[in-house]
C-alpha cells in the first residue's frame, strides 16, 4: 500500500506556513548569532515566515513570551552540539548525553530532532553508519544554505536517499543556520497545518505534510490510481517551464519531464518515490517520498 502524506491537503482545511528551524540569535556564549534575540525573530516575520525556532548551541532558548507580540508559532529548542550537531525542537531543556539519549529525551517532552547538515565540511559528516544506529528522529537537513558559505555542501541528497533505500521513513527539511544577515531566507520548510499551534505544526510534520524549498512552492500534489501527478511554481515568476524529477530508491531517477506539471504512474513495485522541481532561475523544491508501507514496516 502507497501513502500520501499530503493527503491532508486536500482532505482538511490548512495553510501553508513558512518555517526555519535552525537559528543562530542572541550575543552570549554559545549562540553563535550577531544580532539580538528580537532582532532576528522581527527579521523572519518580515520576510514572511510564521514557525520559527531560535537553536543556539547547547543552549536552551525560550521565546514563549515573543508570540502575541509577533503573531508567530515560535517554538522553543536548542542545537545539540556535543559531537555531530542535532536540531532538537520542541522540547523543555537541553540535554547533555549521547545522541540517543538526547533523541530519547527530546521526544519524551514532546519534542522531535532533525539531524543537521550531513555533509558539512566533508562527504559523512553525520557518518552513515553511525546514523544507522539512531532511532526516533524525525529528519535531516537535506538542505542547509549556510553551508554554501563554508565548507562541504548543503546538499544531502545522498544521505537521504540512502537512509530511505534502507528502510528508514524520515523526512527532509529545509534550513537557513542562520548566522548573519545574509544567511536569511535561503531556504525553508513548508508545513500545511490546520491551525496556528505547536501541537498543529507537530502533528504536520509527523505525518509529512512539510516540503522544502529555495524559492519554488508547491501548488498542487495528487495521487490517484496509482498515478503521482504535481505542479509547482515560483512566486512572480512568468516561465512555467520546470523541471520535475521522480526519484527513487537509491536515488535512481525515474522520470524526468519539463513543462507546467509533472506526472509519473507507479509500476507498483517502488519502495518510494519522492519529487524534486527546478524552476528557471535554478530555485529547488523537494517533497517527500509517496511510499511503500510495506517497504517501511
Amino acid at each position: 500500500m502507497f501513502i500520501n502524506p499530503y493527503e491532508a491537503v486536500s482532505s482538511i482545511q490548512g495553510t501553508w506556513k513558512k518555517s526555519n528551524f535552525h537559528t543562530h540569535a542572541g550575543t552570549g556564549p554559545n549562540t553563535c548569532g550577531a544580532y539580538d534575540l528580537e532582532e532576528v525573530i522581527r527579521l523572519y516575520k518580515e520576510a514572511g515566515y510564521k514557525v520559527l525556532c531560535i537553536s543556539n548551541h547547547d543552549l536552551f532558548t525560550d521565546t514563549s513570551h515573543f508570540k502575541e507580540k509577533y503573531d508567530m508559532i515560535l517554538i522553543n529548542g536548542y542545537e545539540y552540539s556535543q559531537s555531530n550537531h542535532m536540531l532538537c525542537i520542541g522540547c523543555k531543556s537541553m540535554f547533555t548525553g549521547e545522541h540517543q539519549a538526547a533523541i530519547d529525551e527530546c521526544i519524551k517532552e514532546g519534542g522531535f530532532v532533525i539531524l543537521c547538515h550531513p555533509n558539512w565540511q566533508y562527504k559523512e559528516y553525520w557518518p552513515w553508519e553511525k546514523i544507522d544506529s539512531l532511532k526516533g528522529y524525525t529528519g535531516i537537513e537535506v538542505f542547509n544554505s549556510v553551508i554554501g558559505r563554508l565548507n562541504g555542501t548543503g546538499l544531502a541528497e545522498d544521505t537521504w536517499d540512502y537512509l530511505l533505500s534502507n528502510g528508514k521513513l524520515v523526512w527532509g527539511f529545509g534550513n537557513d543556520d542562520f548566522h548573519r544577515w545574509y544567511d536569511l531566507n535561503k531556504s525553508w520548510t513548508m508545513i500545511f497545518s490546520e491551525s496556528d499551534d505547536e501541537d498543529s505544526i507537530k502533528s504536520a510534520i509527523k505525518r509529512g505534510s512539510i516540503y522544502l524549498s529555495t524559492g519554488i512552492y508547491l501548488d498542487e500534489i495528487i495521487f490517484d490510481n496509482n498515478t503521482i501527478k504535481i505542479k509547482a511554481s515560483e512566486y512572480g515568476c512568468y516561465p512555467k517551464n520546470y523541471q520535475y524529477i521522480f526519484i527513487g530508491k537509491n536515488g535512481q531517477v525515474l522520470h524526468c519531464q519539463k513543462g507546467e506539471y509533472g506526472e509519473y504512474k507507479l509500476a507498483g513495485d517502488e519502495a518510494y518515490v519522492r519529487m524534486k522541481v527546478v524552476g528557471e532561475q535554478g530555485y529547488t523544491m523537494w517533497t517527500q517520498p509517496i511510499y511503500n508501507s510495506e517497504f517501511f514496516k
